[in-house]
């Protein structure tokens, strides 16, 4: 089964992307801010595909991808209606 992190501070957001992954065979993990989504994401087993709320308590969703680069050899994808720079 293939695991997706969910970073989002609106709890039903979370549960309305949980709910919908959830059915189409995801494993999915969450996390309320963009620390913890980061620690997630640093983690040996953790989600190799992460969708992240753009602004979150905390880290959001640009300085979470900035630190996983930092510490990960993990591809990094955006995908956003927002100009901003990696």
């Amino acid at each position: 089964m293939k695991k997706i992190l969910i970073a989002d501070d609106d709890k039903l957001s979370r549960y309305l992307l949980q709910n919908t992954l959830e059915k189409s065979s995801y494993e999915v993990v969450a996390a309320e801010n963009g620390v913890a989504a980061g620690q997630i994401l640093s983690q040996p087993d953790g989600p190799r595909l992460a969708l992240l709320d753009w602004m979150m308590p905390g880290l959001n969703g640009v300085d979470v991808v900035r630190a996983v680069r930092r510490q990960t050899a993990m591809p990094c994808r955006r995908l956003t209606d927002q100009t901003v720079s990696l």
